[in-house]
């Protein structure tokens, strides 16, 4: 892998449509597996494919939600 195919926190961000914060707490909770070079944090894009599989919710999640909230 050519290291130009690495996700930089900016650009991960970017990508997820979230803060910079929220990356660095993301891997801080060791929630999105990362590499540090040196003093940059890198992302491995087939490991962020990996995490967004994995918090990836269908219908049932979305509505799971919902249901649950009724009842409180």
């Amino acid at each position: 892998m050519k290291a130009d195919q690495f996700y930089t926190v900016r650009t991960l961000a970017d990508r997820l449509a979230i803060t910079p914060l929220t990356v660095y707490r993301l891997v801080r909770q060791g929630k999105i597996p990362a590499l540090k070079i040196g003093k940059s944090i890198r992302f491995d894009p087939a490991a962020v494919e990996a995490f967004l599989e994995s918090v990836r919710v269908g219908p049932e999640g979305m509505t799971k939600g919902i249901h649950e909230q009724r009842k409180s």
